[in-house]
C-alpha cells in the first residue's frame, strides 16, 4: 500500500480543505490499522494464487461485498491454506492494484470486485 500511502500524503499536504485532509487523514488511520505498513509475509514476493481465486469470486458476486472472515471461510473450502491475517493483507494489495474496492464505513470493512 506504498503507492497509496503516498499519494494520499500528498493530497493531504497539498490540499486548502479542512474536510478533505480530516477525511484523509481518517483513511491513512484506518489503512494503518487494518492493515499495517510493513514487509508482507508472502514468501517469494508474488502475489499468493489464492488471490486470484479470491478475485474471480468477488468478480461473481459483484454487488455483494465479503468480509475478511467470509473470504477465508470460502478459500478455506476451497482448499487453500490461509488465515484471516494473510486474507486482510492479499485484499488490500488488490485494492493497491485496482482490482477490488473496499468499503470501510462499515466494521469489519467489506471488499467486492471493481466493475
Amino acid at each position: 500500500m506504498t503507492d497509496f500511502r503516498a499519494e494520499a500524503i500528498e493530497v493531504y499536504e497539498t490540499t486548502r480543505s479542512s474536510d478533505t485532509r480530516g477525511i484523509i487523514a481518517a483513511l491513512l488511520h484506518l489503512a494503518e490499522t487494518i492493515a499495517p505498513a510493513g514487509p508482507s509475509t508472502l514468501k517469494g514476493g508474488g502475489s499468493p494464487i489464492w488471490q486470484g481465486a479470491a478475485l474471480s469470486y468477488l468478480q461473481g458476486k459483484q454487488h455483494r461485498a465479503k468480509t475478511v472472515g467470509r473470504l477465508t471461510s470460502w478459500l478455506t473450502e476451497q482448499g487453500f491454506d490461509v488465515d484471516d491475517d494473510a486474507v486482510r493483507r492479499g485484499m488490500w494489495e488488490l485494492v493497491e492494484a485496482g482490482h477490488v474496492k473496499a468499503n470501510t464505513s462499515v466494521a469489519p470493512p467489506q471488499f467486492s470486485a471493481v466493475p
